[in-house]
């Protein structure tokens, strides 16, 4: 399993790589003669990596879920919680769900948002 600093070291890593496809991408966009079609999608993109990692687990859940627009399996959730840099622990994860009144039980190891 890797260590925090690992962690924290790679997700660094991966930011200056999407900054590197996200500068390389609007090159060739300028190129084409279609520079504003590109940088929206792009610019998107290169910050969902780790920008959950300061929020608050609860509020982390929300934004995948709002995000998602559909209920989620709980592995599936978790899997991009891990995406974009938040680690939350399987028993934390469904202590959230379960607790807090923003999310609602859809199916077995289904979660969404509250209706």
């Amino acid at each position: 399993m890797a260590t925090v600093s690992e962690l924290k070291s790679k997700a660094a890593e991966l930011r200056k790589i999407a900054n590197k496809l996200d500068e390389a991408a609007n090159a060739l966009a300028t190129l084409a003669g279609d520079e504003e079609s590109w940088l929206l999608p792009l610019a998107s993109a290169a910050s969902e990596l780790g920008d959950l990692a300061k929020m608050s687990g609860v509020d982390a859940i929300f934004r995948v879920l709002k995000e998602a627009g559909t209920p989620l399996q709980k592995t599936t959730l978790s899997q991009r919680l891990r995406d974009r840099g938040k680690e939350i622990g399987e028993n934390t994860l469904q202590s959230y769900l379960s607790r807090d009144k923003r999310f609602q039980s859809y199916a077995r190891g289904r979660w969404g948002l509250a209706r």
